[in-house]
Parts: C-alpha cells; structure tokens; sequence
C-alpha cells in the first residue's frame, strides 16, 4: 500500500476512534460525538483530497470507463437495486428496525444543516477511503468476490451499529460492484450521497410523524 494511503487511513480511522474514546473513556455523550465529527469532517475531506491528489488522476481497473450516459443508468440501476435490497432486509429482519429515533436523526431534527456534512461530505470521504484505497487495496492481494466482501465487513463494522450492519454491509457491495463495473468513482459517490439524502428524508418524516 502506497504512504500517501496509509497516511490516509490513519488520519481518518484515527479521528473516528478518538471520538468513540471520548465516548466510552470519558462518557461523553454520543450526541457530542456526532456534531465534533460532522464538524470535523470538511477538514477530513480536504486533507484526504490532498493525499490522494495523484492517485485520482489514475484508472484503477484495467477496463474502459463508462460513458456519461451509461454511468447514469447504472446510477439509476444499483440505486433501485439498494432500496430493492433495504425492503428484502427490513422485512425479513424487523429486528434491525426500530422505532427509536436515532442520536442522528434527533441532531438533524435539532439542527437542519448537519444534513450538508452527511448528505454530502460523507459519502465522498467515505467513498475515497473505502472504494479507493481499500477496495482497490484487497483487489491487488485477493479474489474480486472476496475484495468485495472484505470492505462490506470493515464498511459496516465501522459504522458501529449493529441494527443497521446488515444494510450498510449491502449498500458496500452496491458501491463496490457499481464502482468496479463503471470504473468510474463518481458512481459510487453518487449513489451514497442519493442513499443518505433518501434515508435522511424518511428518517425525518418517520420521526416526525410517529414520535
């Protein structure tokens, strides 16, 4: 793996664990956490551009890319393809799903413009760390089925939370393949920004309608 990546990886896994240690160590609460990482996360975002300025100008898998048009029907295509995925989930295990309303969802609610950091911030930072560096990372050493399987597992187990593992665990195989079949990571960007602005939209509503 290439410095500039490992550099990478460990500003940003190391931002995240200091704020669950501020959560667990100290017993901060969770709400704190969230905000100082919205907060954090256009300074992430700028130094994680940085880093990866020459490797974004490189075409990782050895096919052509998708033409404009083809990258938008595959948007369209993997999005229909993630909701299909979140019914199956949601109705064969209704034990993920509550009606709790989130930390997240209740800081949204508090404050509207920590919306613009996970709408759109985060899954392009997330997308730079997790299709660009480690998926294309495992693709070099392991098999494509296990590359993908692989980054769906530290995807989900990142994100912390075991109601929503099997979900976010699909929605990173959504991503992965959809990167890998246009070559272009725009695609899985758009598609994750699509998703979070979607999940947002009915978490608000669902919890403000069934609170």
């Amino acid at each position: 793996m290439k410095k500039n990546h490992v550099y990478t990886l460990i500003i940003y896994f190391g931002v995240g664990l200091f704020g669950d240690l501020l959560t667990f160590l100290l017993n901060y609460p969770r709400s704190l956490v969230i905000i100082l990482n919205f907060t954090l996360s256009p300074f992430l975002l700028l130094v994680t551009l940085y880093l990866l300025k020459d490797d974004l100008k490189e075409i990782v898998f050895d096919k052509r890319k998708s033409t404009v048009k083809q990258s938008i029907l595959a948007i369209i295509k993997w999005f229909f393809i993630a909701i299909a995925g979140f019914i199956v989930i949601a109705t064969i295990t209704p034990l993920f799903y509550t009606s709790e309303v989130s930390n997240s969802t209740k800081i949204t609610q508090a404050i509207p413009l920590v919306v613009i950091p996970f709408v759109f911030i985060g899954p392009l930072l997330e997308e730079l760390i997790f299709r660009r560096i480690i998926f294309t990372s495992f693709l070099k050493k392991f098999t494509f089925l296990l590359s993908i399987l692989l980054t769906s597992v530290i995807f989900a187990g990142w994100h912390m939370t075991l109601q929503g593992f099997p979900l976010i665990f699909w929605l990173s195989i959504v991503f992965s393949y959809s990167y890998y079949q246009t070559n272009r990571l725009s695609v899985p960007i758009t598609l994750h920004i699509l998703w979070n602005l979607f999940s947002s939209c009915v978490a608000l509503i669902g919890a403000y309608f069934f609170e």
